[in-house]
């Protein structure tokens, strides 16, 4: 297994390799360390002691980081029309 860093920008480790252990900060998708099998184009070797100081500082940050709202509830619907209304509105399309 090789410790790795990637470096091209984008934060998916895997892509169809093993990974077994990975650390991403929230807020920070540039700084993405991992361990894998093998080294793929975009990814630079890193020590074991860089890792362990990413994973420690990403559990720090992500311990006391914000979570992400949750979406706001949606609107209650109106309440159908009944019968009565039904008609009512019908009889003024009407005239």
């Amino acid at each position: 297994m090789v410790y790795l860093k990637r470096t091209d920008g984008r934060n998916a480790a895997g892509e169809g390799r093993t990974i077994t252990g990975v650390s991403m900060q929230r807020g920070d998708p540039d700084n993405v360390v991992f361990i894998a099998d093998e080294k793929r184009p975009g990814d630079v070797t890193i020590k074991k002691s860089v890792y362990d100081e990413a994973v420690a500082a990403s559990v720090a940050f992500n311990a006391t980081a914000l979570l992400p709202q949750p979406d706001p509830p949606l609107p209650v619907p109106e309440p159908s029309l009944t019968d009565e209304e039904t008609r009512a509105l019908r009889a003024l399309l009407k005239s």
